[in-house]
């Protein structure tokens, strides 16, 4: 189960308290291709429209999950040679270049993640001067009524922002990860890389009630990294 402890902006430096986590996973990415680097058949500068990822990375809707190698709209991977735009090219059903329904969605199931604090994260930059057209939506849902949903947009930077997110689960629980564009669709979306899942490190504090199994909830903090990506005019 999930449930919000504090909402804070995405430039502040805010933690709520949570159980602590086993150590042994600390750091570990429990999500798979978080960083879309699995082998696609993509080479050079080069992208291509799929329906699915390795992951796998499912798609739920729209045309396809774009993925670009290199050096594409101007823009280079946050980390490793690939990243995605869901503001996604695409072909209609007779292969011929479609721009309607180009905003799409994709998902990652994790099964049976157990009880204990965990880390989101994922690295963000917005592909044009309209913010109004790089909007990206993400969700945590553990299939209740619960669910991590906020959205994140900018405009064009030489910044990739890393955004990062805390959870609590009070049992074992499968999780999908979801991502949508939720901006203009006009192929021109914002992009994402480094889609990290992990056990927290956060301490806890010694004022902490605890209070079993209880669920503590969810926080969130932002923060920006240095610049990672080369940009072209």
């Amino acid at each position: 189960m999930l449930k919000k402890l504090i909402t804070t902006t995405f430039a502040a430096a805010a933690l709520t308290a949570a159980f602590v986590s086993p150590a042994s996973a600390v750091g570990v990415n429990l999500l798979n291709n978080g960083g879309f680097e699995a082998d696609i058949g993509l080479s050079g500068n080069s992208w291509g429209v799929y329906g699915m990822l390795p992951g796998p990375w499912k798609l739920t809707s729209g045309r396809g999950i774009e993925v670009q190698r290199g050096n594409i709209g101007g823009a280079l991977p946050y980390e490793g040679d690939q990243k995605v735009e869901l503001d996604s090219h695409n072909l209609d059903d007779d292969g011929k270049p479609a721009n309607d329904n180009s905003n799409s969605s994709m998902t990652q199931l994790v099964k049976n993640l157990a009880a204990g604090t965990y880390e989101f994260s994922f690295a963000y930059l917005g592909r044009t001067g309209d913010a109004g057209t790089n909007g990206i939506g993400f969700s945590i849902f553990d299939g209740a009524d619960n669910a991590l949903i906020d959205s994140v947009t900018g405009v064009r930077s030489t910044d990739w922002q890393i955004f990062d997110f805390l959870f609590t689960l009070d049992e074992a629980t499968n999780i999908n990860v979801n991502f949508w564009a939720n901006g203009t669709e006009d192929t021109y979306g914002g992009y994402l890389d480094d889609v990290r899942l992990s056990v927290s490190a956060v301490p806890v504090p010694a004022a902490l009630p605890l209070f079993g199994a209880a669920l503590l909830g969810m926080g969130f903090l932002a923060r920006r990294r240095k610049q990672k990506a080369a940009l072209q005019a």
